[in-house]
C-alpha cells in the first residue's frame, strides 16, 4: 500500500510540474520547448533510416514565436510570397540553419527576393546532416523539378554521425522532463562535468570513416549535377560564436579543400558576418542560431556571390 501512495504522489508532482513547466517556463522562446514541438508537430522519422529525419507537407505552426509553413514538399516558403513556376529553381539543402530556426525570413528567402530570376526551395530540415540531407535528396526531392542550382549548406557539425531511435513517450510529449534535462547538462557543461559545444563539434571530425563516407555522398550529388548540367554549389555558413577568433577553421578547411579538389564551387559567408557583434546574430542570448538580421547579411552576400560566379 505504501509503494502504491508513493507512486501516486509521484505521477501527480511530475504531472503538476508539467503544468507548471506548460504555464510559467514556456514562453514561446525556450529553446529546448521549441524544439520538442518542432519535432512533434513539423517532423516525422523516414522509413529509409540514411534519411532519418523527414518534414511533414502542408503544415503550419507558430516556433520560437515565428510563423513556420511547409509546402506540398515539406519545404519552408513564406505563405505571403506569391510562388513562379516558371522561374528558374535554386533547391538549398541544410540543416537548421538554412530552415532558419528561430527566424522569419531565411536567407533562402532573401536570395529569391535578390536573385529576382530564380525561385529559391528551402529544403532546410534540422537534426539532419550532410549525408541524410542528400539522401533525402535523391529519395523525395529529385524528380520535383528541374533544378538550375543546387547548394548544399554546410555547417559546422552537419559532418556528425545521427542515430535517430523513436523517443519514449515522456521525451517525446513532456515539457518538464525536456526543460530538466537540458538544466541538468547546462550545469554539468558549467561545471566542466561535461564537455561543451565547441568540443562537440569538433569531436563529430573525428570520425575518419563516417568522413570519407559523407564525402564521397556528396561527390554522388555533385557527379548527378553534372549530370543533368545542374550548378553544384557548397556553402559553408560558420557557428555563430567567436567569428573573430574561429574556432573551426581547420574544420572548415576539410571541406573546403574537398571541394577544390573536385572542382566544386565553395562559398564561405564566414566573411560577411565577421565584423558583426556576434549577439546581434542571435535568435535569443541562450540560441546561436542565425536571426532575421544575420539571415539578410548571409542572402544578400549569397545573392552576390552568386551573380558573380554565373556571369
Amino acid at each position: 500500500m505504501k509503494i502504491l501512495t508513493s507512486l501516486i504522489a509521484i505521477f501527480f508532482s511530475f504531472l503538476m510540474l508539467e503544468v507548471l513547466t506548460r504555464v510559467i517556463i514556456d514562453d514561446g522562446l525556450n529553446y529546448e520547448i521549441e524544439m520538442l514541438k518542432y519535432a512533434n508537430q513539423l517532423k516525422v522519422i523516414s522509413n529509409n533510416p540514411k534519411i532519418g529525419i523527414e518534414h511533414r507537407k502542408n503544415i503550419s505552426t507558430k516556433l520560437m514565436s515565428v510563423q513556420v509553413d511547409l509546402d506540398e514538399n515539406g519545404f519552408r516558403y513564406q505563405k505571403d510570397i506569391k510562388r513562379e513556376k516558371n522561374k528558374k529553381k535554386v533547391l538549398m539543402l541544410g540543416d537548421s540553419m538554412t530552415f532558419g530556426w528561430g527566424a522569419q525570413n531565411t536567407f533562402s528567402d532573401v536570395l529569391s527576393e535578390k536573385f529576382t530570376n530564380y525561385e529559391v526551395l528551402n529544403a532546410g530540415i534540422g537534426n539532419t546532416n550532410t549525408s541524410m540531407q542528400i539522401e533525402n535528396f535523391f529519395q523525395n526531392f529529385k524528380e520535383l523539378y528541374d533544378y538550375d542550382i543546387i547548394i548544399l549548406n554546410f555547417f559546422i557539425n552537419d559532418l556528425e554521425k545521427i542515430s535517430i531511435d523513436p523517443p519514449v513517450i515522456y521525451e517525446k510529449y513532456s515539457f518538464f522532463y525536456t526543460f530538466l534535462s537540458n538544466t541538468i547538462n547546462k550545469t554539468l557543461i558549467k561545471f566542466k562535468l561535461r564537455e561543451n559545444w565547441d568540443y562537440f563539434y569538433s569531436k563529430s571530425f573525428d570520425d575518419d570513416q563516417f568522413i570519407k563516407a559523407t564525402l564521397n555522398k556528396i561527390l554522388e550529388l555533385k557527379n548527378y549535377c553534372k549530370s543533368k548540367n545542374i550548378k553544384f554549389i557548397i556553402h559553408n555558413i560558420p557557428e555563430l560564436r567567436d567569428l573573430n577568433n574561429y574556432k573551426f577553421v581547420n574544420e572548415t578547411r576539410i571541406i573546403k579543400e574537398f571541394a577544390k579538389n573536385n572542382k566544386i564551387t565553395f562559398i564561405n559567408s564566414h566573411e560577411s558576418l565577421i565584423n558583426i557583434d556576434e549577439e546581434k546574430l542571435w535568435v535569443t542570448i541562450k540560441d546561436p542560431h542565425a536571426n532575421d538580421f544575420a539571415h539578410e547579411i548571409i542572402g544578400e552576400y549569397l545573392a552576390l556571390q552568386l551573380k558573380n560566379i554565373l556571369n
